[in-house]
């Protein structure tokens, strides 16, 4: 990684970004941040009373203010809030000028080591803290570049992040266009029963499996869609794009990717050129370095060994 890049730590709170960040940044030689304690300095108020005054929402947008001022520093390890990525603009500004390190240490073992004092979100009880954090994993999975596992010692923890940071080969942003976010229900006949999600397990994990990260994004908006390949420049390596429909007739998605300087390949579930005629037209595979189809989810996979082993 780049020398000015920062890393964030993102997790549960008590999965021990404090003490894992502040051992980090001695490591790298950057200068340490704990989100949540920059939020009480520059409001002069701790976070119980922030949530008091101003409840959970208010508390966001402070969160979010402050993830904008850190993003646009270098050099940093930052200690995010534990909700911090609930809001795709924290994460999209955290990615600018950093890697996402997921530290997902078994949430029982959080809980019962836990603290509940001056934590807000933690008040409820055990289940609702397990609860809470299943309903944030995805998104702490979504928003991650790597993901750490080793919690027998905060020396032990860094090492893995570290390993694995200088071990980072590629970076791909994963695209899916209109009605993919319904595999499993959407014509199983063609697509296969697998679901999205499904989908976006099997690219994390074989890109963790080859020493790269994968986030993947689904949106059912051109508009969206065309944001993503505009922000993907200097954040990522290379895109996988499945643009749905838009395929056939997206001149937009086709010069966003002709205007940034991030490879693309092309990828269809089905085997388009036995369907309709209209989908065997596209209009933005001239803007990607390849193009593959009917292979089903494994073509992901395919494009991204393209990639990989430096035939794109």
């Amino acid at each position: 990684m780049n020398s000015n890049q920062n890393i964030i730590l993102i997790g549960m709170m008590g999965s021990g970004k404090t003490t894992c960040g502040q051992l980090l940044a001695q490591k790298t030689q950057r200068t340490f941040v704990d989100c949540d304690a920059m939020i009480g300095q520059t409001v002069g108020r701790s976070i119980p009373e922030l949530f008091a005054a101003y409840g959970e929402w208010g508390f966001r947008e402070l969160e979010h203010q402050a993830v904008l001022e850190l993003s646009g520093q270098k050099n940093l390890v930052i200690a995010t809030g534990g909700g911090a990525i609930l809001r795709q603009d924290n994460v999209d500004a955290l990615r600018r000028n950093g890697l996402i390190v997921f530290l997902r240490r078994p949430v029982e073992e959080i809980y019962d080591g836990l603290s509940t004092q001056n934590r807000p979100l933690a008040q409820r009880g055990r289940q609702d803290f397990l609860d809470t954090y299943a309903r944030r994993l995805p998104a702490y999975l979504g928003a991650a570049d790597l993901t750490v596992s080793d919690f027998s010692s905060p020396q032990a923890t860094v090492e893995e992040i570290l390993d694995k940071l200088s071990r980072l080969r590629m970076r791909f942003l994963v695209i899916n266009g209109p009605n993919l976010n319904l595999l499993g229900r959407r014509e199983p006949e063609i697509y296969g029963d697998q679901t999205y999600d499904a989908l976006c397990g099997l690219i994390r994990d074989y890109a963790a499996a080859h020493n790269a990260s994968a986030v993947c994004f689904q949106s059912n908006h051109e508009g969206a869609i065309i944001d993503q390949i505009q922000a993907a420049e200097g954040v990522y390596d290379a895109i996988i794009l499945n643009p749905g429909a838009y395929t056939h007739y997206s001149y937009a998605i086709l010069d966003a990717l002709k205007a940034v300087r991030v490879p693309a390949y092309e990828v269809h579930i089905s085997h388009i050129d036995q369907r309709e005629p209209f989908r065997a037209v596209s209009v933005t595979a001239p803007a990607c370095v390849g193009q593959l189809y009917g292979h089903g989810f494994q073509g992901y996979l395919m494009a991204m060994d393209h990639f990989l082993e430096g035939l794109a």
